[in-house]
């Protein structure tokens, strides 16, 4: 089903077409598992890239060590000391914007 306005022919919402997620009619709907692979790849790396460049502020800021550990251990995340706050601030933004 297709629409023709003038010379412009764009198609209309109501379409026979149902793939219902077989990815037979739309090549754009087909798994891709390179391309997820690849997404989740970028989205980790770009946590991992925005938490260090946060360790590094609050090490600038705090006097905090920049190790592995603070980053991927739980042992530097105390709720009760003004540091382990930082650090939980840290991953807290980190989560949200990547």
């Amino acid at each position: 089903n297709s629409t023709t306005d003038g010379n412009t022919t764009r198609p209309s919402l109501h379409s026979n077409n149902h793939s219902h997620g077989h990815g037979h009619g739309n090549p754009q709907a087909q798994f891709n598992p390179r391309l997820i692979l690849a997404q989740i790849i970028s989205l980790q790396a770009f946590h991992y890239f925005l938490l260090g460049i946060l360790f590094q502020i609050n090490h600038v800021l705090f006097a905090t060590t920049v190790t592995v550990d603070r980053i991927f251990t739980a042992k530097y995340l105390d709720v009760w000391s003004a540091i382990g706050w930082v650090d939980n601030a840290a991953i807290l933004i980190s989560s949200i914007l990547g």
